[in-house]
């Protein structure tokens, strides 16, 4: 009895296996960071990110969109795009099969970090996320401070302050004898 029913279990999960169940595909969308190819700069710069969102699939796309998407390395967390002037994403609207669409997104980096930037499409109909390749960012602090300057004064400053302190507290005791 037992061998029969896990004869007839392993006929069915054959069976299961065979069998192809059609559910909604995710569209072939493909999405390219054409400039720049990375950003080496201070904060303060702006500059437009160009990309072109490709529909390789052979239905429509409706109601799609494209946006920027970053991720800041030192800190391992994605950014607030608020702040960087780059938090509205750009209607496309109707995306039909082996369309090409390019986009230029604006953006201002603000602080000093190293970035990975993406261009993010997607659409309100359908649930997919599409997005780049990311392209490297890094914004250095614009401070020309010499680090050996800044660890000779913070040592220095303290033996100073703390020599000075004592020669007054030696003068004022000769002065009280």
């Amino acid at each position: 009895m037992r061998i029969k029913a896990a004869i007839l279990m392993l006929c069915l999960l054959c069976l299961s296996l065979s069998l192809t169940v059609h559910a909604a595909e995710k569209p072939n969308v493909e999405v390219v960071i054409l400039s720049p190819d990375g950003v080496k700069d201070y904060p303060g710069t702006e500059m437009k990110i160009k990309a072109k969102v490709t529909n390789h699939s052979d239905h429509t796309i409706e109601d799609i969109m494209a946006y920027i998407t970053m991720a800041d390395l030192n800190k391992h967390w994605t950014v607030n795009l608020e702040d960087y002037s780059a938090d509205q994403p750009l209607s496309l609207g109707t995306l039909l099969p082996n369309e090409t669409k390019e986009v230029s997104l604006p953006i201002r980096f603000v602080y000093t970090s190293r970035y990975h930037l993406y261009v993010t499409a997607t659409s309100t109909i359908e649930p997919w996320i599409y997005s780049s390749s990311a392209i490297p960012i890094e914004i250095m602090g614009n401070t020309k401070i010499d680090p050996f300057i800044v660890q000779l004064v913070s040592i220095g400053e303290p033996v100073i302050l703390l020599g000075s302190l004592i020669t007054l507290m030696i003068r004022r005791r000769v002065k009280a004898k």
